[in-house]
């Protein structure tokens, strides 16, 4: 048997389709895991990393004194498996195979993870013959050509993913635990510390100080607008910028009309397409269309995986001479490219262009097979589109401008236009992402004048340096040596998972910024590129053969151990520096009653709210949803009415919730209750909120006297406020119940909102659970709810009052559940049934039953049924079921109809007593005749 494992289930199925021309494949699962078979072929694919490297069990205790975060450095490594069935399975089909090849992707975590799955089909199968099949894309043309022509693996460059792999793990554990336990933080708010991580953080925290630090210097300049051929166009003074005011003043006094052409030069400057992608190129260009790294290289990811795109993870710039350029146009023909594809061809440059970066491993990023938008979607079809113009590009001929530059006099002031006009479009016209922007003049004469329409003199500041961009933040990585094309973007987007960034431009968090200072502080190299740009280096040499896997390992644990010198002697400064930075992570702003800090409180559980932190002297808060809908965090935007951090919900997966001004919104949510107390009108609104009364329970919480004082009221006025609001807390309490019980038992629908149902009850006067279930079915139709889903409403509604009824009356939960199962679900159901009956049917003895009956009839007011014995209703339970042909079934309907004894079935009437029990009259009468008979004996 010939086993292939891939990096990927996907990739297994495009690559058992190819190698099968689709005949003969069967698709299965072994162990619940994906297998491809054809011929004597068995295909798997993997999940990326099957094992994973970690510490010994004893070492996982963070606070263990034995085993400290220094002691993680030298600590013995192992592997652990990470997907067990996929492991079982391919070491159970490794015992089988006579031959494996190993199809992940080419490059240094392709080659681990192939290696890592040789280990273990070693393990059952120590001599079965290993290949290795690399490929770029995974198209026909490649994948076969790969599988004919295999090679081995290159354990240098599995070597240097180990070394890669074991480095990051002692460094990132071990100062992710020192830093947590210093700044005491744990569980989910651990601070992590990485060897690319943190210098990558450090830039930008950098960056954001010298934007703060950045002290703007006044400039001037000097323009004038003027008019040719009924084109309106500007002139700029000939000196640039004027960094002294009266120069600027002086010069614009001294511009007089006309302007004078004084020299015309003009020129053509040739316009080369760009390069073809490597992985930082395109995530460049991906981002200015609107793609974050992490999503670019997602997407692309998937095209390579669907055989639509190249390999995407490429320090190559040069399309290699093996790549047939022609046959990629004649596929891309077949697509909505196929005008721009055959106009390239016509006019296509006698060799394509090229960057200054070549590798053997990868080509740059090409498209390798026809697709349509239809089949893709919107965003995955924007990465393709984006890919296939660059191709198109690189194969284009250049553009030519026509450039212009215009030397002109005001009285004796010199004045410059620069213009220029595209004359042939080129590559442009391909390569729609780059646009191409004229400035065009008109056409002048040397010695001829333009009249003078405006003179302007535009005063201006320099700007501090731009925030980094996701994608001029990969590029500053690639340029300081910082991760690799498979990581940067990676790294990016684990620094927005743990908050330390935020935004695009990215800019850091409070907690962000804490960690950064801190070890700038105490332990810089940490921080510095240079570490990690060493290590990166001797991680080269490995795939080069020149270093092993252990000697640098052992040289980043030598390093690593100097750093824990300075963070260990340093640990309560470290952690004391980072706690007081952190903790204005969630001060929010001035309380507006106290003067205090508003402060975001997260409870254990999922509770969260805003407090003061004058409590318990000063009670004022504000609530926020439950940590499900996410955890509250403060943003960089200030209210301007409150001057308090907006609030923002941040969950894994899901869109933010822009809370905005926690106050604004209190207020808002709270003023269309407040307006339900028939006394309130614009000016007492005014003033509660005015003193920081914003909610109805505040107002009900006051006294009258210090009410009337606070809003200016009669005592009269003021307690006739208060007994309004405390009615109006009622009322809100009723709805808050109807709007919980809606959502529960109404299910969420596309295009309609629960508010707006809430809303619409309210209009129709049904304000609780009560006035609902006594509501008709087709009053509900006005809120928006569907005839069926009103009669579930109304059903569950009578259910749940019923229910409060039964317990406001006294009865056990443990009663009350069988008396719904037994279907009596009304206190008028139960008192309307016999006793014996309903214990019969509940299971409950006769004596609950008739203390229950007795409670129910007295709280409604109805009669109390007669009360039997347990001995005389045993009695006559023996005598029915001594008659021939009544069963425990024909004797609950008797129990129905008031018959407990033979007694009471010989007085029956039979045509009454079928009628209410559905038993035949003639079956009655039988019943009836044996009833004497045992009566009489």
């Amino acid at each position: 048997m010939h086993l292939i494992i891939a990096e990927k289930n996907i990739a297994a199925h495009r690559i058992a389709q190819i190698l099968s021309g689709e005949k003969n494949l069967r698709m299965g699962k072994e162990g619940g895991v994906p297998t491809y078979i054809f011929e004597d072929t068995v295909v798997v694919g993997l999940k990326g990393h099957v094992v994973d490297v970690d510490f010994l069990p004893e070492y996982a205790d963070w606070r263990s004194k034995e085993y400290t975060p220094r002691s993680l450095i030298d600590a013995p490594i192992v592997k652990k498996v990470t997907e067990k069935k996929i492991v079982d399975l391919i070491r159970k089909l490794g015992k089988k195979a006579d031959l494996v090849t190993i199809a992940t992707d080419y490059d240094t975590e392709g080659e681990l993870i192939g290696k890592e799955a040789c280990e273990i089909i070693r393990s059952g199968n120590k001599r079965v013959p290993m290949l290795r099949a690399r490929f770029s894309a995974i198209t026909p043309q490649e994948i076969l050509h790969a599988f004919q022509q295999p090679s081995v693996l290159d354990l240098a460059l599995a070597a240097a993913g180990e070394a890669r792999q074991e480095i990051d793990l002692v460094w990132g554990a071990s100062l992710t635990r020192f830093i947590s336990l210093a700044a005491r933080r744990g569980g989910t708010n651990i601070l992590s510390v990485g060897r690319v991580q943190s210098p990558t953080l450090a830039m930008i925290v950098d960056r954001e100080k010298e934007i703060e630090s950045f002290i703007p210097e006044p400039y001037w300049n000097l323009r004038c607008v003027t008019e040719k051929d009924r084109i309106v166009f500007e002139v700029e003074h000939a000196h640039g910028r004027f960094t002294q005011e009266e120069e600027a003043i002086a010069a614009r006094n001294r511009t007089y009309a006309p302007l004078v052409v004084t020299e015309i030069k003009e020129s053509e400057k040739l316009d080369r397409p760009p390069a073809p992608f490597d992985t930082t190129a395109f995530i460049v260009a991906a981002g200015r269309i609107g793609f974050g790294a992490g999503k670019a290289m997602q997407i692309a990811e998937d095209l390579y995986m669907n055989g639509y795109i190249s390999y995407p993870r490429t320090d190559n710039t040069l399309y290699p001479k093996t790549l047939d350029i022609s046959a990629i146009l004649r596929t891309l023909r077949k697509t909505e490219f196929g005008s721009d594809v055959r106009w390239v061809e016509e006019h296509r440059r006698s060799s394509p262009t090229h960057g200054k970066k070549e590798s053997t491993d990868h080509p740059p990023i090409h498209p390798t097979g026809q697709a349509s938008r239809q089949e893709l979607g919107e965003d995955r079809w924007r990465v393709y589109e984006l890919v296939v113009r660059r191709f198109l590009a690189t194969l284009s001929p250049d553009a030519r401008w026509k450039m212009m530059k215009v030397c002109l006099r005001a009285s004796e002031e010199p004045y410059i236009a620069n213009g220029s006009r595209l004359l042939e479009p080129g590559w442009r016209k391909v390569y729609l992402f780059s646009e191409a922007q004229e400035d065009p003049i008109p056409s002048l004469l040397e010695g001829s004048t333009l009249p003078l329409k405006d003179v302007i003199l535009d005063a201006k500041e320099t700007q501090p340096p731009p925030r980094y961009s996701q994608s001029r933040l990969i590029q500053r990585m690639e340029e300081l040596g910082l991760g690799t094309k498979s990581t940067r973007h990676e790294v990016v987007g684990k620094l927005l998972s743990r908050r330390y960034i935020q935004g695009n431009p990215v800019r850091p968090t409070l907690v962000g910024r804490a960690v950064i200072d801190a070890l700038e502080d105490y332990a810089d190299t940490i921080t510095k590129p240079e570490m990690t740009q060493t290590l990166d280096s001797h991680m080269q040499q490995i795939k080069e053969k020149k270093r092993t896997r252990k000697d640098v390992a052992e040289e980043s644990r030598y390093m690593l151990q100097e750093i824990f010198q300075e963070l260990e002697e340093h640990r309560e400064d470290i952690g004391e520096e980072i706690r007081e930075k952190i903790a204005e992570e969630h001060a929010l702003g001035t309380c507006p009653v106290c003067g205090g800090t508003l402060r975001i409180r997260q409870m254990k559980g999922s509770g969260q709210f805003i407090g003061c932190s004058g409590y318990p002297r000063c009670t004022f808060n504000i609530n926020l949803p439950g940590m499900q809908w996410g955890k509250a965090v403060r943003t960089e935007t200030i209210c301007p009415d409150h001057s308090l951090h907006h609030v923002r919900l941040i969950r894994k997966g899901v869109r933010p919730w822009e809370i905005g001004c926690a106050l604004c919104t209190h207020i808002a949510s709270h003023t269309e209750s407040l307006r339900l107390i028939p006394m309130m009108n614009e000016s007492i609104l005014s003033r509660l909120h005015a003193r920081h009364v914003y909610t109805v329970t505040d107002l009900t919480g006051m006294g009258g006297e210090r009410l009337a004082t606070l809003l200016g009221l009669t005592p009269i006025e003021a307690e006739r406020l208060i007994v309004e609001a405390q009615e109006a807390l009622v009322l809100l309490r009723k709805r808050s119940d109807l709007r919980k019980f809606v959502r529960n038992h109404l299910p969420p629908r596309r295009g309609r909102k629960q508010t707006e149902i809430m809303t619409r009850m309210y209009a129709a006067g049904i304000n609780d659970v009560r006035s609902l279930a006594h509501t008709e079915p087709a009053a509900l139709k006005v809120t928006g709810i569907s005839e069926k889903e009103a009669e579930v409403l109304l059903a569950e509604g009578k259910k749940l009052c019923n229910d409060r009824i039964f317990r406001d009356i006294g009865i056990p939960a443990a009663s009350r559940k069988k008396y719904m199962e037994a279907n009596i679900q009304a206190p008028e159901e139960l008192c309307n049934l016999p006793p014996v009956y309903v214990s019969h049917r509940t299971g409950l003895s006769l004596d609950t039953v008739m203390r229950h009956m007795e409670k129910t009839c007295t709280f409604i007011g109805r009669k109390v049924p007669s009360k039997f014995s347990n001995a005389v209703v045993e009695r006559g339970r023996t005598g029915l079921l001594s008659l021939p042909g009544l069963g425990d079934g024909m004797l609950e309907r008797l129990y129905y109809a008031g018959i407990i004894g033979c007694e009471d079935l010989v007085k029956a009437d039979p045509r009454k007593l079928a009628e209410s029990t559905g038993i035949p009259e003639s079956k009655i009468r039988e019943f009836i005749l044996s009833a004497a008979s045992h009566c009489t004996g």
